[in-house]
Formats: C-alpha cells, structure tokens, sequence
C-alpha cells in the first residue's frame, strides 16, 4: 500500500508540473494562440488520441520486455505502473529528470537504481536509432530540399547507436552496475525493440500529422514529411537532452521544417497547439490507467471478500 501511495504522489507531482508548465506555454504564446483563426478538425483530434495510446501502450510493453531482460522478477503491471507514473516527468525541461524518477520508484522494491538507469539510457539509445532510421527512410522522397549537414547528424546517429546496442556494448555495462548475474541480451531482442520503436516514431509521427491536419488543415500529400519531421526533431533532440535550455527545441525545430509546406506563421501555431495538445494527451492517458487500475482493485478486493473459505482457509 505504501509503494502504491509513492507511485500515485510521484504522478501526481508529474501532472502539477506538467499543469503548470502547460499554463506557462499558453500564457507565454497567448497572443499568437489568440489570434489565429480557428478551425479545429475533432475528428482528427480524437484519432490522434487513439493513435496516442496505442503507440503509448507499445513503448510501455518495450520497457516491460526490456526490465524482463535484465533479470528483473517485478510484475509486468509493475513496470507498467512506474513507466507511466515517471512518464509525465519528460516534460520537465532537461528531460532526464524521468529516469531519476524510475529510479526512486524501483528502488523503493528493491531494484538497482543505477539497473534502471542503464535500461532507460538503452532505451533512449533505441529511440534515437528508431526515430534516425524512420528519418533516414523517408530522407529520399520527403527532404530533399535540407541542407546535407542534417544526413550526416542521422548517419552519424545510426552508426553511434548500432555501436552502443551491441550486445557485448549492454552486457559490459550491466557488469558496471553489478548486474553480474543478468543474461546477456541477445541481437533477437534488441532488434525487435527497435523495430517496434520505429514502429511507435512512424505513430506518434501520425499523431503529429492528424493535429496539424486539425489546426492548419494539412493535406494528405504532407503527410509523409510531417512524420519525418518528426522523426528528425526527435533523433536531433537527443543531442541537447542534457542542456538545461532544451525546453522548446522540439517547437523551434518543427516550426523551422513546418514552414516548408505552410506559412512560417502557421507552422509556430501548429507546433505550440500540438505540443499543449499532446501535452493534455499525456494527462488523459496517466489518468485513464490509475484510474483503471483504482477500478480494478476495488473489483479485485470486492470478488475476494465475497469468495466463501477453503478447506485449506
């Protein structure tokens, strides 16, 4: 019940944050924000949201597979309970304050804080490499028009990353931590996890073209380069993760590739509605899962007062 109590006060702490750093966004672009005429797609917007969870719910079922790997013996809606408790945390500006905050909550059951931080920088070293390829593929048919200097940032991406997730790479680190006894990961696993990360880019890419299809109207035949704009927003973001400044990289950045397929000044509002949109998002997920889960006990501890005593009782 304790631990419990710990995972609820941490997202609750995650959601007073985000709240108030999500007020902030809107007060400082409230001009812009004002000023634009509306015409919102709703339709879109829920699709989003759909598409949100199911690219939510892969990321969380990697973490799950990864914990797994490295001998953790914590059930799986364990994992899935500290992943989306800590999941909020990433708004923070620098970013890497989530891991501290998985960190703490699997420390509290036992686990090795430095274990987690190691699978959570895996697990970022995997995003990177997924969101450089999925950029990489659409590179030929959608940006052409860039300058060459951001090819050789994703080349160089890949071939970091593909270095870093070699097996011996994970392996070695792990033996750092004192996770002598963890099984080594095999090439299997770690390519699987990458493939379902590029999987969850290509999704949360969607997400990003169906809210700028919502707020600005986006054709179809964008639909391809908002995804790698994505994508290339997010490989690139790694490289100020641990900058303290790095609060509005993704918003400047997508602002910058946006502005190629509709007025600069579209793309500044597409990029601060999406960001609060999906900032909201996040908020409706967290809360549908404890919520849940609160619903679930509350089931699970009326079926068992209501289960007549065993032999064995």
């Amino acid at each position: 019940m304790l631990h419990s109590f710990r995972i609820r006060l941490l997202a609750l702490f995650s959601v007073a944050v985000t709240l108030a750093i999500l007020g902030y966004m809107i007060y400082q672009g409230r001009d812009t924000l004002w000023a634009y005429d509306w015409q919102i797609n709703w339709w879109s917007i829920l699709l989003a949201f759909v598409v949100m969870l199911a690219t939510f719910a892969i990321v969380a079922v990697v973490w799950v597979a990864e914990m797994r790997a490295v001998g953790s013996r914590l059930p799986a809606a364990v994992h899935l309970s500290h992943y989306i408790a800590s999941h909020l945390i990433r708004r923070l500006p620098g970013t890497v304050w989530y891991i501290a905050g998985r960190g703490y909550l699997y420390r509290q059951q036992g686990e090795s804080a430095r274990l987690v931080a190691v699978v959570s920088s895996l697990e970022l070293v995997l995003l990177t490499l997924g969101a450089s390829l999925l950029a990489l593929i659409l590179w030929g048919t959608e940006f052409r028009q860039l300058p060459g200097g951001y090819l050789w940032v994703l080349i160089a991406a890949v071939l970091i990353g593909a270095l870093i997730m070699q097996p011996a790479s994970s392996q070695w680190l792990l033996r750092r931590v004192g996770k002598v006894d963890a099984p080594p990961l095999r090439y299997s696993q770690l390519s699987c996890w990458l493939l379902a990360y590029i999987v969850a880019w290509f999704g949360s890419g969607m997400i990003f073209y169906l809210l700028a299809h919502a707020f600005a109207g986006l054709g179809t035949e964008h639909m391809l380069y908002a995804v790698g704009s994505w994508a290339l927003i997010g490989a690139l973001s790694t490289l100020v993760l641990f900058l303290p400044s790095n609060f509005g990289f993704t918003e400047i950045g997508l602002s910058l590739l946006m502005s190629a397929v509709m007025p600069a000044s579209v793309a500044v509002i597409v990029a601060l509605a999406v960001r609060v949109t999906l900032t909201v998002f996040d908020l409706l997920a967290v809360g549908l899962w404890f919520g849940s889960e609160a619903v679930w006990r509350k089931i699970y501890v009326r079926r068992d007062a209501t289960q007549p005593p065993t032999l064995e009782g």
